[in-house]
């Protein structure tokens, strides 16, 4: 490579025609394109690709002649600058594929803003489900009292006596056995097994009989109305029952003979009306299975007892009521032994007996 020998600093002509020189030693026979600025040669020709270790040596001697300000803008490209200033200008595919990397960079960044919203969002749904489950289902913030509650009767502790008029009904705690639920027993699926149609063999017609609650003398009562002789051979079963239909307690009739449930105290009976007694719990109650609950309904079944041809055969009614409803169950009164009208609206109306238990009868 060629050298200059050491000397005066060259003016700007003669270190462009010197330069010049030099870059065309090292192009050699190369097809290259003549600008008059040698910085500009050296660019558009992309001559730095030939710019070795050896190259850089002999041309230091041509800097050392130079001004600084030359020097300086040798030195910035020699060192690479932009990669337009070290290689030439970009070809236009070279710009594209640069383009393409930018907007790839910033696809994705966005997609990552997007991915963290979403996240964010689903978290939140997470959260609010949750929260709005519980408030559904748990059993609430706070809450001690079951839905069914009594109002006391003061100084009636006689299991026979209380003061107050016959039972009169509200429509909130008033229900008709209407609800069919009939299979039929066999190996198939039960979906397969279930009548839809209705059925002749319940003692009674769907909505024939019509339940309703109240209180006693301080106890839970469940007053059964319908027509004469509903009540003679047929099977009752009724269950104090949480929200989500968890038994607390559960009381049969006499002519049931699965043997679920507790047999039931009878309150007062007659030809078209039965009534029976409950255990509803004022406050929490825990469950057999674990967990716990609150007496937040009753449900009733007259069941088609003795057909072993049906896996269930049920007449079915469910007294649900909403804890803050506030609803207070009806207090009736009577000493044993008076006929009490048991009226539950709509004119279904009954008739029963209070039995005298102090004696057995």
């Amino acid at each position: 490579m060629p050298r200059l020998d050491p000397g005066p600093e060259l003016n700007e002509a003669e270190a462009d025609q010197a330069t010049h020189q030099f870059f065309a030693a090292l192009s050699g026979d190369r097809d290259v394109t003549f600008f008059s600025d040698p910085l500009e040669h050296v660019r558009a020709n992309a001559l730095l690709l030939l710019f070795d270790t050896e190259a850089a040596d002999a041309f230091e001697s041509y800097l050392s002649r130079m001004s600084s300000g030359r020097v300086a803008e040798w030195r910035d490209l020699i060192a690479g600058g932009a990669s337009s200033e070290a290689f030439g200008p970009l070809t236009l595919q070279e710009r594209l594929d640069a383009r393409q990397v930018e907007d790839a960079l910033a696809a994705g960044r966005r997609q990552q803003l997007i991915n963290l919203s979403v996240a964010v969002v689903s978290l939140l749904v997470v959260v609010v489900g949750a929260t709005l489950a519980w408030r559904a289902f748990g059993p609430g913030p706070g809450r001690s009292n079951a839905a069914l509650q009594f109002s006391p009767v003061l100084g009636t502790d006689s299991p026979i006596a209380v003061v107050g008029g016959p039972p009169v009904a509200i429509a909130e705690l008033t229900v008709s056995l209407s609800d069919q639920v009939v299979v039929r027993a066999g190996p198939e699926p039960v979906d397969e097994r279930v009548v839809t149609e209705p059925v002749d063999f319940f003692t009674v017609a769907p909505g024939a009989v019509t339940a309703s609650l109240f209180s006693f003398n301080n106890r839970g009562q469940l007053a059964l109305v319908g027509p004469d002789g509903f009540i003679d051979g047929t099977c009752f079963r009724v269950s104090v029952v949480t929200s989500d239909l968890r038994p607390l307690d559960t009381i049969r009739t006499a002519g049931c003979s699965d043997g679920i449930g507790r047999e039931a105290s009878v309150t007062c009976a007659g030809p078209s009306a039965l009534i029976l007694e409950l255990t509803v719990e004022s406050g929490e109650v825990e469950l057999p299975e674990g967990g716990s609950g609150f007496a937040d309904g009753v449900r009733i079944q007259l069941i088609a007892d003795g057909r072993p041809d049906y896996e269930v055969a049920t007449l079915r009614g469910t007294i649900a009521v909403d804890p803050t409803a506030e609803i207070v169950v009806p207090t009736f009164g009577g000493s044993a032994g008076d006929q009490l009208v048991v009226d539950l609206g709509s004119g279904r109306t009954g008739s029963c007996q209070l039995v005298d238990r102090s004696s057995g009868s």
